[in-house]
């Protein structure tokens, strides 16, 4: 052994020598303690509302304020759009049968995608400001805004809940310009709900900030949008949904989308008795036959 070697071995004896057991014990029993409590904290937190555990990792996330949003729509009274999408979301409401849905906006902003979503029979509006944006009360008939329910997420963005809409009865998800802000845990946190939200054969349609192109790269460097892409998007959607991805359209600067589809086939009577029920339900003095009955039935 060479004299570096020996004195390397030297240090490492004395440092061993020179350890205190004593403290070591200490050491010990203070991981035990703390792998304990860990284990506590874990089975609290199975008992604690997931929406709960999701703000905390929001707070730590560079996310938006609720007057930040609302500035924001202030400023941002139509968004930038690709005509491919207004083609698709113009055929969708053109569908005779699209009045039997229920429509989820995730993100109300400006008020401006009522306009494009107005066939369905209802839309759960979903937003961070409890009330609705002064143009949405001028472009629309009191009448017609009886159509909207709108979710409010918390101020304080505690929560991304949309516990207030019914599962199992929204056949349409739409949101663009809204998901961008929020950290992955929160969109997956979205995506676990809309699962439990949308019916067999439900579709949906989400604006999300894609790292890929150039453009939304510098918003996400700047800060104003928080970090996504075309591959973490789509795995989200796969571990925490059980959607097929129809489409992905990346061509655009800041319009990256995609349309998903719950497995399975609508039942448009279940649809048409639902309509029927809201109907009478929201609009009693409005006359509506109820749906005709199968002739095999």
């Amino acid at each position: 052994m060479d004299n570096e070697k020996k004195n390397q071995f030297s240090e490492i004896i004395n440092d061993i020598n020179s350890t205190d057991l004593n403290k070591l014990e200490e050491h010990q029993k203070t991981l035990v303690h703390l792998l304990e409590k860990t284990k506590q904290a874990i089975e609290l937190v199975k008992d604690v509302n997931p929406n709960q555990l999701v703000a905390a990792h929001m707070k730590s996330g560079n996310i938006r304020s609720a007057e930040w949003f609302e500035l924001d729509r202030k400023q941002k009274t139509k968004p930038i759009v690709p005509d491919q999408l207004l083609k698709e979301l113009e055929s969708i409401c053109q569908n005779e049968k699209t009045n039997m849905l229920s429509c989820i906006l995730l993100g109300l902003g400006s008020g401006y995608w009522v306009e494009h979503l107005n066939a369905f029979e209802q839309i759960h509006t979903v937003d961070m400001f409890p009330h609705w944006p002064e143009l949405l009360e001028k472009r629309f008939q009191p009448q017609f805004l009886t159509h909207l329910k709108h979710t409010t997420l918390d101020p304080n963005f505690a929560y991304t809940n949309l516990d207030s809409i019914p599962n199992t009865e929204v056949g349409f998800v739409f949101s663009w310009d809204f998901l961008p802000y929020f950290t992955i845990p929160q969109i997956e946190k979205f995506f676990q709900q809309i699962n439990n939200k949308l019916i067999k054969g439900g579709r949906g349609c989400i604006h999300f900030s894609n790292a890929d192109n150039k453009g939304d790269l510098e918003l996400i460097k700047q800060g104003y949008y928080q970090y996504c892409d075309q591959k973490t998007i789509t795995e989200l959607i796969f571990n925490c949904t059980n959607f097929d991805i129809e489409q992905i359209h990346t061509e655009v600067d800041q319009c990256s989308y995609l349309r998903f589809k719950k497995p399975g086939e609508v039942d448009w009577k279940k649809q048409a008795w639902w309509r029927y029920h809201l109907i009478r339900e929201r609009d009693p003095h409005v006359k509506i036959d109820p749906p005709e009955e199968d002739e095999n039935n």
